[in-house]
């Protein structure tokens, strides 16, 4: 032992300069170094004495390089050179660690080889706090993500406030597509009214009975151009040949292929049907009087935001009333119809409500007096949520079980919170400007404030300057002036062309599209006589109209 000691503590003062390497055939078989001067023994050098918790394996080989499965280390490039002294796959001697660590880091010693991109022991890990806290969050946070998935904008399961639109509809299809009658029908309605989802539900429940008939479904917004829409047809219908013609010949195809006698209908449902307005309205044209050919096969449905469209586009269907198609109008969400939308989403989500009832009829409420859109009222609702949920978040703690105090033996104890009328003033605010007032008028009235002020406003505007139409840039400016004078918030010029459009759908307003939004004109399609009875607002309306734009 004493011989051995003393080799330790040369090896430990002189590392670099008597530390040597004995050839070994094994991987990690060692040799201690004799002192300078002294002569060999007459046997091998004995083992190091180790420590139990060094100790690997027998004779106390613990330079032994436990080689994991992979490609053998890289050598030296020059012939019979020294090996590399690469850290990967070398063989450490046990004086060069005590003298390449401090003592406090030596536990965290691996003596294994590191692989290319293999990540060395970190002495301190993610704390477990943290991670008990991400992953219990998510399954005590789990209602506000069932709540936020029930809020979604997609065709729900069932849509309320469109019973008799859906009637409509499906008695049109039994009549015209079951009952093989070609014939046409124009949805039209304000964007966020249900008219999309409406007839997507519609035609999902109707696909059994729609087996033997072909149902082409376009967007017209998808469409690089109006022309567009006839090879697009023609995909659909499986004609590739014909899809790569143009011009009148494409039509002409097209018109054959629907006019064969025994063939199965065709439902065609154009969306966003005014994309399709040309110069001249041929496209349009040639679309709707489809239906009436001789023997023909197809029934139409288009589907729009305005009410008009068929009457102000298309005139030349007026001189003949059989081509002109069957027209179902879509009208706004009421606050009470957006109200009973926003429960009835609520309700498929099991425990507790997180949206008080006071924030639903807020909601409800500041969005039906702009438009009346159901998505713009569930966007906001679930806006409100995530606020709340980041909210929770940040207040989630962490407290030890009891009798434990160990970190890993906790509890996260989430801070329950619901929304509020708050929280939805803030998203409100924070998207739309807070710009969104109450209705002016009763409870059954199912006309916009904004809407009721941007017509008078119209109205005022078109006597000063003697015009019937009105450029959309000058309008808002007179509608501010108005809201100024009554006291109540007015909406900035992008909302106010989603008022223009509802009030489009309603066939009150008209609209004459043109490249800069400030320059599209707008008029009236009701008499000075008729705005007051239509508003249904008379001492807000008088008020209006009495006090002028000065």
């Amino acid at each position: 032992m004493p011989s051995t000691r003393a080799q330790v503590q040369a090896a430990i003062s002189f590392p670099k300069k008597k530390l040597a390497r004995t050839p070994s055939k094994g991987l990690g078989s060692c040799r201690a170094p004799e002192p300078s001067g002294a002569a060999p023994g007459p046997g091998p050098a004995p083992a190091l004495p180790l420590s139990p918790r060094k100790r690997l394996g027998d004779d106390n080989l613990c330079n032994i390089v436990q080689l994991a499965p992979c490609s053998p280390t890289k050598q030296s490039k020059k012939e019979n050179g020294p090996p590399s002294v690469s850290h990967k796959g070398r063989r450490l001697f046990f004086g060069e660690q005590l003298t390449a660590r401090s003592p406090d880091k030596r536990s965290n010693f691996v003596l294994s080889p590191i692989r290319k991109g293999q990540e060395t022991p970190r002495s301190s890990e993610r704390s477990p706090k943290k991670d008990m806290c991400t992953r219990l969050f998510k399954q005590e946070g789990s209602c506000y993500q069932q709540v936020k998935r029930v809020l979604h904008t997609a065709v729900p399961d069932r849509l309320h406030a469109r019973e008799k639109e859906t009637d409509f509809i499906k008695q049109f299809l039994k009549e015209h597509v079951c009952g093989e009658k070609p014939g046409s029908l124009y949805i039209s309605g304000a964007p966020g009214t249900g008219k999309t989802a409406c007839l997507s539900k519609i035609l999902q429940d109707f696909k059994g009975k729609l087996t033997g008939s072909k149902t082409i479904v376009l967007n017209c917004m998808s469409l690089s151009s109006s022309q567009a829409v006839f090879p697009a047809i023609a995909e659909q219908m499986g004609l590739q040949a014909v899809a790569k013609l143009a011009g009148k010949e494409i039509t002409r195809k097209l018109e054959k292929q629907l006019t064969v006698k025994g063939a199965p209908m065709i439902l065609l449902v154009l969306d966003e049907l005014d994309q399709l307005d040309s110069r001249r309205q041929d496209v349009l044209y040639t679309v709707f009087e489809w239906p009436w050919l001789a023997n023909s096969r197809l029934v139409l449905i288009g589907v729009a935001n305005a009410l008009d469209l068929t009457d102000r586009m298309l005139t030349r269907l007026q001189a003949r009333p059989k081509c002109k198609p069957q027209l179902l109008n879509f009208p706004p969400y009421t606050k009470d119809e957006i109200t009973s939308i926003l429960q009835e989403r609520l309700k498929q989500v099991p425990g507790a409500q997180v949206l008080d009832s006071a924030a639903i009829q807020f909601c409800a409420r500041k969005v039906s007096a702009v438009s009346g859109d159901a998505r713009k009222a569930l966007d906001v609702c679930r806006r409100a949520i995530e606020i709340v949920e980041v909210d929770v978040r940040s207040q989630t703690v962490l407290k030890p079980l009891p009798g434990c105090k160990s970190p890993t033996s906790a509890m996260v104890s989430p801070v329950s919170k619901r929304v509020g009328l708050p929280h939805i003033s803030q998203v409100i605010s924070d998207v739309y400007g807070d710009r969104m007032a109450p209705r002016g008028g009763g409870a059954n009235d199912s006309f916009p404030l904004q809407q009721k002020i941007l017509v008078c406003s119209l109205l005022l505007l078109a006597k000063q300057s003697k015009a019937k139409e009105v450029m959309l840039g000058k309008l808002h400016e007179a509608y501010s002036k108005v809201c100024r004078k009554q006291q109540v918030a007015a909406i900035d010029q992008s909302e106010c062309i989603s008022l223009v459009a509802s009030l489009e759908s309603r066939g009150i307003l008209g609209l004459k599209k043109a490249k800069e939004t400030r320059l599209s004109k707008v008029f009236l399609k009701i008499e000075e006589r008729d705005v007051e009875h239509a508003l249904t607002d008379g001492v807000l309306v008088g008020n209006i109209l009495a006090g002028g734009l000065l």
